[in-house]
């Protein structure tokens, strides 16, 4: 009996593991602002969503305020990339009270966030996995794939939530701009000095890593014809540059560091 006990056990959490949900429900709402968003819309557009329900409440504080230091984390490195979402969790709390809560527990900056009052209970929490306070998921991409999803006081994690945008950001790419130049780079693979060749002055060379994290930048505030950059101390392994012009086109290429 024991062993058709423990057999059954593991078959209702292979299922439960099978079933686990990995992909987002969309929803469109309209924010505090009076502005409409389809989820899927800002996916399929490569931003990636960080999104938390609270009720409001005490113990909602602190994952709300991990998740948002989370997402602004990455708002020097990737301007305008995290988009950090806060809603109700039933649609039964006003804006105004809701900005009160966000502002007197001292969660994050009401302009760098958008704010949800979730009237009519439109983003459902139940669909992406059941309720619990907070409730914060980390989604992006095409395929509208959830990198994140806790509840409760396991959201107090903005280690966690920090790592699942950094794998949002590897999974729909590097980075999220067409190539709008073309340049040549030698040499490569670098081992300190990296130039770049290309027609018209550069306004600006970032490295970064192939998640798309922030390594050196140099800017050149009047324009450079044919830059070059150091990268003395960048520990070996593969990366990108991306040249802006001062058109403020861009265009990006991998490098090898040696």
């Amino acid at each position: 009996m024991k062993q058709i006990i423990i057999t059954a056990a593991l078959i209702i959490a292979g299922f439960a593991i099978t079933n686990a949900q990995t992909t987002a429900t969309n929803w469109t709402a309209q924010d505090c602002s009076s502005t409409n968003h389809t989820l899927f819309n800002v996916l399929d557009s490569g931003k990636i969503v960080v999104m938390v329900w609270v009720m409001p409440c005490g113990s909602c504080v602190n994952g709300a305020k991990a998740a948002y230091n989370a997402a602004q984390s990455f708002a020097t490195s990737h301007p305008g990339k995290v988009k950090y979402y806060i809603a109700d969790d039933l649609g039964d709390a006003s804006c105004s009270t809701l900005n009160s809560w966000i502002t007197s527990n001292s969660i994050g900056s009401l302009s760098n966030m958008t704010v949800f009052s979730n009237a009519g209970n439109v983003i459902k929490e139940s669909d992406f996995g059941g309720s619990g306070m907070p409730h914060v998921v980390v989604m992006s991409g095409g395929n509208h794939k959830i990198y994140y999803n806790q509840k409760n006081s396991a959201t107090n994690n903005q280690a966690g939530i920090t790592s699942a945008i950094d794998s949002a950001i590897a999974g729909v790419g590097i980075v999220d701009i067409a190539n709008q130049i073309t340049f040549s780079v030698s040499p490569n693979p670098v081992s300190e000095i990296l130039s770049v060749t290309y027609s018209k002055p550069v306004s600006k060379l970032s490295i970064m890593s192939i998640t798309g994290q922030l390594i050196k930048e140099q800017v050149f505030s009047n324009g450079k014809t044919n830059p070059t950059i150091s990268l003395s101390g960048v520990a070996t392994g593969v990366y990108t540059i991306k040249v802006t012009d001062i058109m403020g086109q861009s265009g990006i290429q991998k490098i090898v560091k040696e």
